[in-house]
């Protein structure tokens, strides 16, 4: 009887460990399903291509969204693929390989500015510095490896928050808000969106002292073989250097730069997307 009882004990784990496999089976084949052709799909959609009853379907979906790997469109009640499943796939393409890579390239571009130089991710909807090389300069901007900072108002922040993939931007903002640094900082969501429709348009962002008063950026977005923007570089100005001149010409080095990375990493273009509109605007001096 006891042995009985012990054989009937294992075969329920089992079932249950089935269970719970099945059922994350499934979490991937619905993630699986949103593709750049069907960036939006809906229950009865998911539930047809996955052969899944609705319900089954919409069960997951919850969860899912709870989690952050799939948004809701609240109008048509279609899913996305959410902000959360975005930077869980920056931060496998932002290991140790892609400073690899990126390294010369800033070497580059700081032999040529001198500056301090920066390559960051987002993650969690803020900015984190993953290589760094020192200005050359005795004024020099403070951070370090693994720091974190604001994305919506620091150059690298806003050069990624504005390649994001569409209906993920609402989400970053809504994460960590629009906190107030300095008397430059955007704090409206309307004004940033503004803002950010002119990153796109010209290629770059710009912080002229929105996060610290006295430092001002130039960054721009680097592109993986996807064509997602996986990361960005900056390079970053302190003090009597804020109003310099040259600092033109800096918008035109971190596009090249992120260029030149891009390509190494696969992307299929010898230039960004956005290039073209970069060097258009490049003397657009608000940041």
């Amino acid at each position: 009887m006891r042995r009985r009882r012990l054989i009937q004990r294992d075969n329920d784990r089992q079932a249950a460990g089935s269970h719970g496999i099945r059922a994350v089976e499934r979490a991937v084949g619905i993630l699986k399903a949103f593709s750049a052709s069907s960036p939006e799909l809906g229950v009865t959609d998911l539930a047809r291509t996955l052969g899944l009853h609705k319900s089954t379907v919409h069960r997951l979906l919850v969860t899912l969204e709870r989690e952050g790997f799939v948004t809701q469109d609240t109008i048509s009640g279609r899913y996305r693929l959410g902000l959360h499943l975005f930077e869980l796939g920056s931060l496998v393409v932002h290991s140790a390989e892609l400073r690899q890579i990126a390294r010369p390239h800033l070497e580059e571009m700081h032999r040529a500015c001198g500056e301090t130089v920066h390559l960051a991710i987002l993650d969690e909807g803020e900015v984190v510095y993953i290589d760094k090389i020192e200005s050359t300069r005795r004024v020099r901007m403070y951070s370090q490896v693994g720091r974190r900072a604001p994305a919506h108002c620091t150059g690298l922040g806003k050069a990624l928050l504005a390649a994001l993939p569409y209906g993920l931007l609402d989400q970053a903002l809504q994460r960590r808000g629009l906190r107030r640094y300095t008397a430059r900082t955007i704090t409206s969501a309307d004004d940033l969106r503004d803002h950010l429709a002119l990153v796109r348009q010209r290629g770059y962002a710009v912080d002229s002292g929105e996060h610290e008063e006295l430092i001002r950026c130039a960054a721009a977005p680097v592109y993986d073989h996807t064509g997602a923007a996986v990361a960005a570089v900056s390079i970053a100005t302190v003090g009597a250097e804020i109003e310099s001149p040259r600092f033109e010409e800096y918008t035109v080095l971190v596009t090249h730069c992120a260029d030149a990375i891009s390509e190494a990493l696969g992307h299929g273009r010898t230039t960004s997307p956005l290039r073209g509109a970069a060097n258009a605007n490049r003397h657009v001096r608000r940041g």
